[in-house]
């Protein structure tokens, strides 16, 4: 499945959590820590448009904001 990466206000984190996942199959949201901005949107299959969406209201709402991958990042 496709990953997305983006950084938001850690004040942020759990609306955006929980407004991607309330969308069924849309994504699952992970951080490495509480403590960083960072976060990847696991994509479901055939969600990417959807996915794009959501994103851009949200960069609108909570200042979402796209991020390469980081370099420290480690796979499930």
């Amino acid at each position: 499945m496709p990953s997305r990466y983006f950084r938001v206000p850690l004040s942020e984190i759990a609306y955006v959590r929980m407004i991607v996942e309330a969308f069924d199959g849309l994504a699952v949201v992970r951080s490495l820590s509480s403590s960083r901005g960072e976060i990847e949107w696991i994509i479901g299959e055939g969600m990417d448009a959807e996915a794009e969406e959501v994103a851009q209201r949200l960069a609108q709402l909570t200042g979402l904001c796209p991020i390469e991958r980081p370099a420290d990042w480690h796979d499930l």
